[in-house]
């Protein structure tokens, strides 16, 4: 039995910050219903695809969930939505604060619907904050969040992050919002309202570590924290590439120099002491720079494993996906796709007895299953085929996406 196995989710929501949250539900066993608007969702154009509507983004981040293509702009539409929450553990989207209330699915809506159910928002700002009501994307809130400051290049100029890095830490966090309040819910039957702004989660992801001096009050210094900033930890080039090669503990620093020929450094405060060590880093590592350059990535590889220090050969993205080892492990599985064929199929982070968190099923086409869930929440044929001949629901088999 999956760990969420009978658990229903109502999942409203679209691109990436929702959906990273819902797949993980999904991959841990939940029945994640996927409502979406009769053109779809916007990820499923993004990217590579061999047919249209079911671009690799989208295929990574829905697989196993039911697909119910609904129009919310007609009451009929808002009246199966209603239904569907009726009988839904879960229920998330990540529309914006007025258009939601306008839809009549404002938090105190839908808990009048079901009382028991856990309401979650996948929003920008907090409801509190002066931007309670504005967009937000993965592109802003790398900026707002310090992240594009942080990462800029030689000359100062802010970079983004080439990862949907915001949306994903903050769909991640969304993940555990939501099990924690299913987990009340399963012990206490009471529902409740989860809010997980995507500026707070990234604010907070970033300043983990940079907060420093701002942790006090009154200050005692600057946010930042040097070893991680570009002044801080290196790539080191040696003599046929490049690695990251880090001694962190004090047994670490001693190896690495009595590796490199200068076992006196075992004794130097700069080592032995963890502030004076915290203080002179840069000179450390600028150590480790003078000296990569006299071995090979593998004989620099070879010295870390024994020495238990931290180090490994610059990847690029394409040999990440090629990697062998995540296939090993069960992180990256090959699948059949009935429209899409071979796939090889992402899970979520972790593994529970051994084995990846990773659905049954595979992605859906837009509105394949609109008709089952129909009947699931009660519906008869003739209800459900107004609602389709009204367009308030679009129906279409996995064949129509061809």
């Amino acid at each position: 039995m999956a760990p969420l196995e009978g658990i229903r989710v109502i999942d409203m929501t679209g691109i990436v910050f929702g959906p990273v949250a819902t797949q993980a539900l999904a991959d841990w066993g939940a029945d994640v219903i996927k409502v979406e608007p009769p053109e779809g969702d916007t990820l499923r154009h993004a990217g590579v695809a061999r047919h249209r509507g079911m671009g690799a983004i989208f295929l990574n981040l829905n697989r196993g969930k039911r697909s119910i293509a609904l129009d919310l702009a007609q009451p009929a539409g808002r009246d199966a939505m209603r239904r569907l929450l009726a009988g839904a553990d879960l229920f998330v989207h990540n529309v914006r604060r007025d258009p939601i209330a306008r839809l009549g699915l404002a938090p105190a809506d839908v808990l009048a619907i079901n009382p028991s159910i856990v309401y979650c928002t996948a929003s920008g700002f907090h409801e509190g904050s002066p931007l309670a009501h504005a967009p937000a994307i993965d592109d802003s809130i790398q900026v707002a969040s310090g992240l594009a400051a942080l990462n800029a290049d030689a000359d100062g100029s802010p970079r983004f992050v080439p990862s949907l890095i915001a949306d994903k830490t903050a769909g991640l966090a969304l993940a555990g919002a939501m099990l924690a309040a299913l987990v009340r819910r399963l012990r206490t039957g009471r529902g409740g309202v989860v809010d997980v702004p995507m500026y707070d989660t990234l604010a907070g992801f970033v300043l983990l570590e940079h907060l420093q001096g701002h942790t006090f009050e009154p200050s005692t210094g600057p946010a930042g924290y040097r070893r991680v900033t570009a002044e801080g930890r290196r790539l080191y080039r040696a003599a046929d590439g490049w690695l990251t090669m880090t001694p962190y503990t004090q047994p670490q620093w001693k190896a690495f120099f009595a590796a490199v020929g200068d076992p006196a450094m075992a004794d130097d405060p700069r080592v032995v002491d963890p502030v004076e060590r915290n203080r002179h880093i840069q000179w450390l590592y600028a150590r480790v720079g003078e000296a990569a350059a006299t071995r090979s990535v593998d004989d620099w590889l070879a010295l870390c494993r024994e020495q238990g220090i931290p180090a490994f050969r610059v990847a690029s993205i394409d040999e990440v996906a090629a990697d062998p080892m995540l296939e090993a492990s069960g992180a990256i599985a090959r699948v059949e796709h009935p429209t899409e064929g071979p796939l090889r199929m992402l899970a979520s982070p972790g593994f529970l007895d051994g084995a990846p968190a990773r659905a049954a099923g595979p992605a859906p086409g837009l509105g394949e299953h609109t008709i089952e869930v129909l009947r699931e929440a009660g519906l008869d044929e003739t209800a459900i085929a107004a609602l389709v001949a009204s367009g308030a629901a679009v129906a279409h088999s996995p064949g129509d996406i061809r």
